[in-house]
């Protein structure tokens, strides 16, 4: 399954874990690509992390605990897309 797909996935499913807000991104570092899971609501990490990562066992999946009020998304021309982006 192509790496777009499994986070399509994840957008998908995310709102039945989390009341936050929430983004999934493809990001990098010096080990490769892999997918980074950006919450707001702090409170089911653990089970967000072991659920899509079980689910995906083929992905690197890292799940990054950001400030309340730091996703906030916007509508430019019925486009969704991150605050300052």
């Amino acid at each position: 399954m192509r790496r777009t797909d499994v986070i399509e996935l994840i957008r998908v499913d995310l709102p039945d874990h989390t009341d936050g807000a929430f983004d999934v991104v493809i990001e990098s570092d010096d080990g490769g690509s892999h997918i980074v899971i950006k919450i707001e609501d702090h409170t089911e990490s653990h089970s967000i992390l072991k659920e899509f990562s079980t689910r995906f066992p083929d992905q690197r999946i890292i799940l990054m605990l950001v400030p309340e009020g730091s996703l906030h998304w916007e509508s430019r021309s019925g486009v969704m897309s991150l605050k300052g982006s």
